[in-house]
């Protein structure tokens, strides 16, 4: 009953994963949680389809964080010393963490684009920022996937039933995502991350 359903909304499913990906990538500091759409499809993936969603949705969401890239870009224009003074420590960061950052933020679900928006107003080379972006997304892609089917197959050995299964699954994903939407990411950011990457950006 669920998969015809199903099937048939994922009809155009690599245009929506892409323009999913590519929306919820270039709003700054929203955060919404595209991954969690994913791995509700993931059950539904044959091996083909599993690859071509990673790379069609890591692309979209490297694209969605180029646009991050060149609103820091464009905001450095109008922000006072202050508040230049503290995003540009992030500069002398990455001369020392680099790409391998970059990439190390895209892979998790760390809010990014407050590491993305001051690498666009200090400039840093596009190309190497969008390499590193999309390898990132691609492992962050390919391990929600992942993970979304391993948890349907281990709740479907218990209830051997497929929709209910599934209903198990949409009802913990919707969960995760309200958590997801809640939680204050910028706060934990400002607490647990910002004052040692200042400290290090001191030193170097």
């Amino acid at each position: 009953m669920i998969e015809p359903i199903v099937e048939e909304l994922l009809e155009y499913r690599l245009v929506g994963i892409f323009l999913l990906s590519l929306i919820a990538n270039s709003i700054p500091f929203v955060g919404l949680p595209y991954l969690n759409v994913l791995a509700l499809l993931s059950p539904f993936l044959d091996r083909w389809e599993f690859y071509m969603v990673i790379i069609v949705s890591a692309l979209g969401a490297s694209l969605g964080k180029v646009v991050i890239y060149f609103l820091g870009r464009s905001i450095g224009y109008t922000l006072s010393e202050k508040s230049k003074e503290n995003l540009f420590f992030f500069q002398r960061v990455f001369r020392k963490w680099g790409v391998f950052a970059i990439f190390l933020f895209a892979a998790s679900p760390l809010p990014d684009d407050v590491l993305y928006i001051p690498l666009g107003l200090a400039q840093f080379r596009l190309y190497h920022y969008f390499i590193a972006v999309f390898c990132g997304k691609l492992v962050i892609t390919a391990y929600t996937l992942a993970a979304g089917k391993v948890a349907m197959d281990v709740i479907e050995l218990f209830t051997h039933s497929f929709e209910v299964s599934f209903a198990i699954f949409f009802l913990a994903t919707l969960v995760l995502t309200i958590f997801l939407l809640r939680f204050d990411w910028k706060k934990f950011f400002d607490r647990e991350y910002l004052p040692a990457l200042k400290g290090r950006g001191k030193k170097d």
